[in-house]
């Protein structure tokens, strides 16, 4: 038998969710997030067709095609409204 002379253990962990079924008009913010991503077209209070083919590529290795891109205003709790400029509108994803 081996023995450790570590006076404490090794730890690891994983943290993952799955979402089947939510709300779609929640949000998840995301700091290290480089661009607004909305699955939920009702929320964008102007759009434009994406000018060049833009895909976005997820976490695991997959990718999903940027259709538009448009501003979204948030009403939040305090009652001002957030503004969010230049937001992916990417049906395919499952949450905003």
């Amino acid at each position: 038998m081996i023995e450790s002379n570590k006076e404490y253990d090794d730890l690891c962990a994983m943290f993952t969710e799955c979402n089947l079924v939510g709300n779609p008009r929640e949000w998840w913010m995301n700091s290290g997030a480089t661009r607004y991503v909305c699955t939920n077209k009702e929320l964008f209070s102007s759009f434009a067709l994406a000018q060049v083919e833009e895909m976005l590529y997820m976490a695991n290795s997959t990718t999903a095609k940027v259709d538009e891109i448009g501003k979204i205003c948030l009403k939040m709790t305090s009652g001002k409204v957030l503004t969010l400029n230049n937001v992916l509108y990417v049906p395919e994803l499952r949450r905003n």
